[in-house]
């Protein structure tokens, strides 16, 4: 701003004093105007053109430095007005978009299942900073929170936003609702355990893991919905192999991510210790029908199981005393 003014007074005072000239020879021919005499040209127009070059020189040593100085904080200042505006835009965006899954405040809540009637847990968003910081997995936070709304998370509820994978919002949108969420993270990501039972203190089943952490992808029954059948898996892979799956989460096929669960994809690390997996690799074991299918020693394609309805009420109790007289007959 400071330049653009020096250079315009400098524009101006050339200008005016070429039409002052302009204006006394204007009435001669410009083939017959006399020029500069030698002692006038060594003289006042060379001491003129001096006097100039001092004072453009002067203007260039003095307020380029300020201009430059000033430039950090005008800098600044501009960033600082683009982040409130993408805060504010941020803000709403998450409200109209967002508060029905995870909540009014972003501290989670739960999403309509896309396999049954069952709530799908939608985690909290004000503890993504603290729940990666140590993972091995995520390293930038700000790239898997924009990456996550930009396509979604496949087989969950949760959708894809990006423009690019056909969702309806912009970068610009995308990293203002990043904005927003970064800066109101909260520093605790410490929630209870789900496999240990919080009224007695005991670990939860390997079964109950199961049913609550894994059914959703892939079945009640081990059957596959939008992730593969586990029916044989125990023969497919060696136990360290599961675990490291469980641990890491593996690429399925594009598109369609196996999440860590060890590395916090929904929570803290503490949650899913080496322990709670195991116990979830022991069912497996356990629920491996008698007989398996001919084809379970080779790689179950995912989404091809249908989704199992379980029994509500009186007719699970009927069922399980069905159950328990066949039992009893066997015997």
């Amino acid at each position: 701003m400071i330049l653009a003014i020096g250079a315009g007074i400098t524009l101006v005072l050339l200008l005016a004093s070429g039409n002052a000239r302009r204006k006394l020879s204007s009435a001669i021919p410009p083939a017959m105007r006399p020029m500069y005499a030698d002692d006038e040209l060594e003289g006042n127009h060379l001491e003129r053109l001096m006097t100039w070059g001092v004072v453009l020189t002067l203007f260039f040593a003095i307020f380029l430095p300020a201009y430059w100085l000033r430039e950090p904080i005008r800098a600044q200042d501009k960033q600082e007005g683009l982040f409130a505006r993408d805060y504010s835009s941020g803000e709403a965006l998450y409200a109209a978009n967002c508060t029905e899954c995870h909540g009014a405040d972003a501290r989670g809540g739960a999403a309509l299942s896309p396999y049954g009637s069952d709530a799908w847990p939608a985690p909290n968003l004000l503890n993504i900073v603290s729940r990666y910081e140590d993972s091995r997995v995520v390293t930038d936070i700000r790239d898997h929170i924009e990456t996550t709304l930009h396509r979604g998370r496949p087989g969950t509820p949760m959708p894809t936003w990006g423009t690019n994978y056909g969702g309806p919002m912009t970068d610009f949108q995308i990293e203002a609702i990043t904005d927003w969420l970064l800066v109101n993270q909260e520093g605790d990501a410490t929630e209870a355990s789900p496999a240990v039972n919080a009224e007695t203190g005991e670990a939860v089943s390997g079964e109950d893991l199961y049913q609550q952490n894994c059914a959703r992808c892939h079945g009640t029954e081990l059957q596959g919905i939008v992730g593969p059948s586990l029916i044989g898996v125990t023969d497919r892979h060696s136990d360290e192999t599961i675990l490291g799956i469980l641990q890491n989460g593996i690429s399925i096929q594009p598109g369609n991510i196996m999440p860590p669960w060890q590395e916090a994809y929904m929570y803290p690390d503490s949650r899913f210790d080496d322990d709670a997996l195991s116990r979830i690799i022991d069912y497996l074991h356990e629920a491996q029908p008698s007989t398996l299918p001919d084809d379970a020693l080779q790689y179950q394609t995912p989404g091809v199981g249908e989704p199992v309805e379980q029994p509500a009420g009186d007719e699970a109790e009927a069922d399980a005393e069905a159950d328990s007289d066949s039992d009893s007959t066997e015997v």
